[in-house]
This record gives C-alpha cells, structure tokens and sequence, in this order.
C-alpha cells in the first residue's frame, strides 16, 4: 500500500521519510499553482518554472512570454503576474510560458528530485487525486507555504489530497502532518472560504485588490489539467 506524507514547508523536504518510488506534489493555492491549472487551460502549451528573476529576465529577452511575481506583484518587464483570473481572460496564449514566482516555483526546484512532480491546488483536485490513484506511488505533498514558513490554505489543500486518497482505501498517512492536514481539511472543508478569510497570505492579496483570484482560488475542481514536470517543463497530463 502507497505511503501518504506531507512536508508543510519546503525547508521539511529534505528530512521526509519517504525517499523510493514517489511523487512530489507541489501545493501553492495562492496562486502558483492555481494559476498553472489556468494557463495550461486556457491554452499555453508547457510551462518553464524557474526560481530567479534574473532568469526569467533572460527569457524574455530570447522572446518568451514570461509570467514573474514577487511578495503578490506582477513584476515589470513581464507579460503576466501570478494571475489565474488573468490567463483564464487572456488572448495572447503561446506555446511555452516561463514562470517564476515568491513561492511555487522554488518548491518546485526543491520537490524535483523526485521520480514524478505534479502541482495540485483546489482548482484541480479531483484530477490530481485521479492521477495519483493512477500512479500508484509512495506521495509526498509538499506545501510551499509562505517564504519557507507554513501556510494555512496549502495545507488545508493537503488535508483535501489525503482525505480523498485514504478514503479511497489505496494509501496510508506515515506521518503527524498528514493527519492534522486532513484534520484541518474536515473542520474547515464545508465553509472554505470564511476558515482561509484571516490566514496571513489571503489578507496580503486581499489588501492589493485581487479579490477575483481569491474567489477562484478556493473554488473546487474547476479544471481537469494535472501539470507534471517533464525535462524542466511542466506539461497537462489529464487524469
């Protein structure tokens, strides 16, 4: 039976238990990895995730489109923020997206030593728990948290992932993090919006107007895509 373990930061990965036959699954629900759901769904082929700016930077000047965000803001010289609102709206939609932002991508350049990296947000989670089902593999969630620290919507998402693949009678929770997630998740789950609405990182979006993404980020199984790390690019793999 697969093991179910969740790092609730980023700098936890690295004393995780379970180091054979896993997948990482990158959680950043504001916004990163709602907005991957939202990119790929709306049409963009792969997305590049990188963890500098001067990086991205080097992108945009080979002519890629570039989405760069820092401490919630879209930075200047790219095409788009952290948005998911904004890509589901868009009409200028490429074939590769390069993406940095303050959060998910950095967990993603941590989680990627794993056999198989995917992103999950609530936007996606059914498709997410498919997928996984599917794998059949030993998960490691990873929270990215807020600046290595915790956060309470990624592990709120968490608990939604465990509760969903424990019930589903295929995998076991090795650890105190995956329990408590799922207790969160079961306290917190039939009036989401209202238990996230004081969390730190809702009140720093809130308080730059970006009330649109707050709404969309907590809404369930909006999209089908499941984005999975492919040779440094994050495909759609639909579950």
């Amino acid at each position: 039976m697969p093991n179910i373990e969740t790092c609730l930061s980023p700098l936890l990965f690295s004393a995780r238990q379970t180091k054979d036959n896993y997948v990482v699954v990158v959680i950043d629900v504001l916004r990163a990895t709602t907005a991957f759901c939202a990119a790929l769904d709306r049409g963009f082929g792969s997305i590049i995730p990188v963890t500098g700016i001067e990086e991205a930077l080097n992108y945009k000047e080979k002519g890629y489109q570039v989405a760069a965000e820092r401490e919630g803001d879209k930075l200047d010289f790219a095409d788009f923020g952290n948005s998911p609102t904004s890509f589901l709206s868009t009409n200028n939609i490429g074939d590769e997206l390069v993406f940095t932002t303050t959060n998910g991508t950095r967990a993603i350049d941590t989680g990627k030593v794993a056999d198989e990296l995917i992103t999950a947000s609530f936007s996606n989670l059914t498709a997410v728990c498919n997928w996984i089902f599917n794998s059949n593999r030993n998960v490691v969630i990873l929270c990215a948290g807020w600046k290595n620290t915790f956060s309470l919507e990624d592990t709120l998402c968490a608990g939604a992932i465990a509760e969903k693949l424990i019930k589903g009678g295929h995998f076991l929770p090795v650890d105190d993090a995956t329990l408590v997630s799922k207790a969160l998740w079961g306290k917190s789950s039939e009036n989401l919006r209202e238990n996230v609405r004081q969390s730190s990182h809702y009140q720093r979006l809130r308080s730059k107007g970006l009330d649109n993404d707050l709404e969309y980020c907590f809404r369930i199984d909006t999209s089908e895509s499941v984005p999975v790390l492919v040779d440094g690019k994050l495909v759609n793999d639909k579950a």
